[in-house]
């Protein structure tokens, strides 16, 4: 296993227009032509979205953080944030066609199949990472299906 390499990282506030920066971050640090550029911004496009709309300021402050790594022929997405007492990440059940929420840990799971966990730090706060293939088997156009709400 090769060593992990930083790509870069950014902290933003715990806001809701910060989900655009992230996405910045990554078409900076992968440039549009990578070939895991569309999974990879959506990943951290709906982890930060969770970050920012289900934590809670912490001790440590009130910003999230948003970090790419490349280990082996793996992007790493790893977002961290205050926490929350009053929830946890969690996969949902198949999300109902209907729900104008619930979804974003779902595409997560789907574009890193499965590769994606929460690592716990208590009264500082949590991470959750996701795994992205550097280069997708699954075909951009398919992983932009997943991105379809309904109005």
């Amino acid at each position: 296993m090769q060593p992990a390499r930083k790509l870069g990282e950014i902290f933003l506030r715990r806001e809701p227009e910060s989900v655009s920066s992230a996405r910045a971050m990554v078409r900076d640090l992968l440039g549009v032509q990578h070939p895991a550029y569309e999974q990879v911004r959506l990943a951290v496009s709906e982890i930060t979205t969770n970050a920012v709309e289900h934590s809670t300021p912490g001790p440590v402050g009130d910003l999230v953080m948003v970090a790419l790594k490349v280990v082996n022929d793996f992007i790493y997405v790893e977002v961290t944030d205050p926490g929350s007492a009053s929830s946890k990440p969690h996969l949902r059940d198949g999300p109902s066609p209907d729900a104008e929420d619930g979804r974003g840990l779902f595409i997560v799971d789907e574009l890193s199949s499965g590769n994606w966990g929460v690592r716990d730090f208590g009264a500082v706060g949590r991470t959750v990472w996701c795994a992205i293939p550097a280069e997708p088997a699954t075909p951009v156009e398919e992983a932009a299906i997943l991105t379809v709400r309904p109005e």
